[in-house]
């Protein structure tokens, strides 16, 4: 059995090391709670082979060049790697119940009553090179299948992949156990840690039949992080779980939880919804609180025409602010910047959210919890009995909710509130179906935003090129010489060419002309005409004045803004776009008529086809100084003005 020795006088007497160094060297080791002979390799006082030396010459053991043996994976799973990793050895060889084992210290009684402890077997113990150790251990622990992450995040959170023998059937008996393996929690704190990093959203872990694929939403858009040996899939889900204290047996139904982590100084606060699918357990973690801060309103990328009268809504004493659009467009980060704008002691701020993604010092924030019977009409009857001052609303879901928010708006209380729906003017559409009286909506609601998030163009990596043809028509862009931009990939960016993301938006303020077509119920099409004779700026042009502004591509606009089929029409006298909704030109109300292409009849607005002759309708603006023709004559236009409108349109001039 080996005896260990002295490695301070064997360092003198060889004088390698003076008395002092070796003392000196021998307390660092003692600080690092490491062995000696690792504090000399690591201070290049020592070589590997000079150490091997050593130790085969005063333990008269061998030396065995594992570089150049083929070690079976059955006889290297004899040990766990944590045994392994611990004690730095690799079992090579097993015959009659003998374990000949390779040690960078095979001096460590420790290490070899350990291994014939769990493994039954007689140890005898051989020498190796550090290096040779470490490499054999990751050729025969981490597995084909792994993914080389180390360069993708931190040193300390490096992924070890158990060799599928090592594999177990989790039941609930050994589930608990099985979430404790190393490994698994290694797994889970580089995906958590990972996420943090690049400043991911959410977290999605999916099993398939053969894998699992670990995807990052980071500025809106899903991309892949690494796919991990399936086998490795039922202990990381039972991992979450435990974290977030949801019921590890039960799997066949969905399930909610949260935790919190710490990350340089930061806490993220963690929400985890778990799905059954065909090949097991899906999990989706969303990140919340792990931002920066709060941003100012000055800060969301709103126009400044628009900045101005969301300033001033947030800043009287009672009415109602609605912030629409779909999941992750930036709601919750709009509403609390405008909350912040109240942020004050003379100011009783109360939030009732689910679930609380920031934390706004001065407020009373309230979490939602359906189990328990706090849902949102609960505590917003609760809060009105509370003094509030400012009220947000996290989601208007039911028509309870919708009542209860808006009785606060009417009776001198400022609520903020978010709605899912496509853009401003459905919105009112929705409340509407909601069952709200037309005229509560109109003495409530101050505004109605509507928002995107597209992705900003990588400064780092921007570069000149031109977009597809088709893109510019769709977005209608009117300006050929405008030279466009996009990022190419850099490590900035994480190759997709974008980083960091702005907000693109629409403002409907309920101006009189408004709250007159909504009174009577008018249609989504009236209230659209009566916000445009009041100025109201749609997203898809606040989105061609981003693009104009250089801040993002055509292609990431098409992404996030659906386009509708409205037919704009150039103005006969300043030839600027005029949506067929308003029917004048915002810029110097000028009329704009539909003309046929073909016969030149004058086409209604909302006729997709001309009634005279069915051709489809196109733009074309009316010529000066022409005259309609009449369906009853066929004649007014003039045969000059006739010829110049068919020969436009490709037609053959008539004779």
């Amino acid at each position: 059995m080996p005896t260990s020795f002295d490695f301070k006088a064997l360092l003198v007497k060889a004088e390698l090391l003076t008395v002092e160094e070796a003392e000196a060297c021998a307390e660092m080791a003692r600080r690092r709670n490491e062995p000696l002979w690792e504090t000399l390799l690591r201070e290049n006082k020592i070589t590997e082979s000079w150490l091997a030396d050593l130790f085969a010459q005063r333990l008269k053991i061998p030396i065995v060049a594992l570089s150049t043996l083929k070690v079976d994976a059955d006889v290297a799973h004899r040990i766990p790697e944590t045994l392994a990793r611990k004690y730095l050895c690799v079992p090579f060889v097993y015959e009659k119940r003998q374990l000949r084992v390779a040690f960078v210290d095979p001096s460590n009684l420790e290490a070899i009553q350990a291994i014939q402890f769990f493994t039954g077997a007689t140890v005898q113990p051989t020498v190796s090179l550090r290096s040779q150790v470490l490499e054999a251990i990751e050729n025969n622990y981490a597995g084909s299948q792994a993914i080389d992450i180390i360069d993708r995040a931190s040193l300390q959170f490096g992924v070890q992949f158990l060799h599928e023998a090592e594999s177990l059937e989790l039941d609930e008996s050994s589930a608990l156990q099985a979430a404790e393996i190393p490994p698994i929690i290694k797994l889970a704190n580089l995906v958590m840690v990972e996420a943090l990093r690049v400043g991911a959203s959410d977290i999605h872990i999916e099993p398939t039949d053969e894998e699992i694929r670990i995807r990052l939403r980071v500025d809106g858009v899903l991309r892949d992080f690494l796919q991990a040996p399936f086998w490795l899939h039922a202990g990381l889900i039972t991992r979450l779980k435990v974290m977030s204290k949801l019921d590890i047996a039960e799997k066949r139904v969905p399930q909610d939880g949260r935790f919190k982590v710490h990350y340089q100084d930061k806490v993220a606060d963690i929400r985890i919804s778990t799905l059954p699918t065909q090949f097991g357990e899906k999990a989706v973690m969303r990140l919340l609180g792990s931002s920066e801060g709060i941003p100012q309103p000055d800060q969301l990328g709103l126009p400044t025409e628009l900045l101005g009268p969301l300033t001033d809504a947030v800043m009287q004493p009672q009415g109602m602010i609605i912030v629409t659009g779909p999941t992750g467009s930036g709601k919750t980060t709009t509403l609390y910047s405008l909350l912040s704008r109240r942020q004050s002691s003379e100011v009783s701020i109360v939030t009732v959210e689910d679930p609380i993604e920031y934390c706004l010092e001065g407020a009373n924030q309230v979490q939602v919890n359906v189990k328990a019977g706090l849902t949102f009409a609960g505590c917003l009857r609760s809060i009105l009995r509370q003094d509030p001052d400012v009220i947000l609303v996290g989601e208007v879901r039911d028509q309870e909710t919708a009542e209860i928010a808006f009785h606060a708006a009417m009776t001198g209380h400022l609520v903020l509130t978010s709605l899912h729906t496509n853009n401003a003017i459905a919105t009112v559409l929705r409340l509407l179906d909601l069952g709200i009286d037309p005229f509560v909506i109109t003495s409530s609601v101050t505004l109605v935003v509507a928002q995107r998030l597209a992705r900003v163009t990588c400064n780092q990596c921007r570069t000149v090129y031109t977009p597809p043809p088709r893109l510019l028509q769709r977005l209608k862009w009117d300006d050929p010489d405008f030279v466009f931009t996009r990022g190419r990939g850099c490590p900035a960016c994480h190759g997709t060419g974008f980083k960091g993301r702005v907000g693109i938006y629409e403002i409907l303020r309920l101006t009189p002309a408004v709250r007159e077509v909504i009174n009577v119920k008018g249609s989504e099409l009236d209230i659209r005409k009566a916000a445009l004779s009041s100025g109201f700026v749609t997203l898809v042009e606040d989105a061609r004045e981003k693009l104009r502004s250089g801040l993002t591509t055509p292609e990431e606009l098409l992404r996030v803004i659906q386009l509708s089929d409205e037919v704009v029409i150039p103005c006969p006298r300043c030839g600027r776009p005029v949506s067929n909704e308003a029917g004048k030109c915002l810029y110097c109300a000028e009329s704009a008529r539909l003309l046929c292409r073909v016969c030149g009849q004058e086409v209604p607005q909302d006729l997709p086809v001309c009634p005279r002759c069915a051709t489809p309708v196109l733009p074309q603006p009316l010529q000066p100084n022409a005259s309609l023709i009449t369906p009853a004559s066929g004649i007014g236009l003039g045969l000059n003005g006739f010829r110049q409108l068919r020969g436009k349109n490709g037609l053959d001039p008539v004779q």
